[in-house]
């Protein structure tokens, strides 16, 4: 199954034109944008996701405030330069425009 989300994942990505990216765990929320080889050691991303500048965010903690400069979430997430993510983890996910 994982090659088969792997491949749906990149599919969307070529048709939508970013690779900008929310990921939903049983109890996270993730942002970042998928890095793709380009063909290079395919096979090592069976298992993972792999997002450059991803935002990590518990979801039982969210922020649910609705205001336009709310920042409540702030100290409840954190942000990696690279981040790779068990795709048997994954409950949801949207490619973002």
């Amino acid at each position: 199954m994982s090659k088969k989300l792997m491949r749906s994942i990149s599919k969307i990505i070529e048709d939508s034109g970013t690779n900008r990216i929310t990921i939903f765990t049983n109890h996270l929320k993730i942002d970042g944008y998928v890095f793709e080889p380009e063909g290079r050691c395919e096979e090592c991303h069976e298992s993972f996701i792999t997002l450059e500048n991803a935002l990590i965010c518990k979801l039982e903690d969210y922020c649910v405030c609705n205001d336009d400069k709310c920042d409540c979430d702030d100290y409840i997430c954190f942000r990696y330069d690279w981040l790779n993510i068990n795709i048997a983890d994954i409950v949801a996910f949207s490619i973002v425009r």
